[in-house]
């Protein structure tokens, strides 16, 4: 009885270490992105005319392709996440494999929107405005490919070869920040090549 005891203390600290570790993460990033669109809206909001400077607007399909391709993905680990709780071991392999290729589909399509914006004229180091996109799109980059990253390591619970108690943690951890991902990239989005 102690021993069982001892082991419900230890599953539900994991658990509540865990979860206050993602929050933090979590507020952290939206902290950074929160500056960043801070920025973004005082120097938007600033200029006279927009896009500045004469410039073309970004065309919409590789940003729309991408916004659907996002959403679909947190749809799809939506799938992932329920059917790793109610122990479908097929089903979550499906969902799994297609959220982690929707993950790779989003950073073509990004590769694809960055080629474009240079076929269009706005780069990096030509103006703010170039230089606003390419951050916000390269920064949300890098923290989906740490998120595809992450997705690697629910591969053990796919297998089996982890608890489930330990995949639970690691699945509904993956989740949050994923869904992060795809309400920031939604923002992003409407924010910047919208309006």
């Amino acid at each position: 009885m102690t021993t069982m005891v001892m082991n419900n203390k230890r599953e539900m600290r994991e658990k509540m270490t865990s979860s206050i570790a993602m929050v933090l993460t979590l507020v952290s990033l939206s902290m950074l992105f929160a500056t960043l669109m801070l920025g973004y809206v005082a120097y938007r909001f600033t200029s006279d005319v927009w896009p500045p400077l004469g410039m073309e607007r970004a065309a919409l399909e590789l940003p729309t392709l991408s916004t659907v391709i996002i959403l679909v993905s947190s749809l799809t680990y939506y799938f992932t996440e329920t059917s790793f709780l109610s122990q479908k071991l097929k089903q979550f392999k499906v969902f799994f494999s297609l959220t982690f290729l929707l993950g790779v589909g989003f950073m073509i399509s990004q590769m694809f929107l960055w080629k474009n914006l240079e076929a269009t004229g706005i780069y990096v180091d030509t103006t703010v405005f170039g230089s606003i996109i390419y951050a916000f799109t390269w920064i949300h980059a890098a923290h989906v490919i740490g998120g595809i990253v992450a997705l690697l390591f629910l591969i053990p619970s796919l297998t089996g070869k982890r608890d489930y108690l330990k995949g639970q943690i690691w699945v509904k951890n993956v989740g949050q920040y994923w869904h992060f991902l795809g309400i920031v990239w939604f923002i992003l989005y409407f924010s910047i090549f919208i309006f």
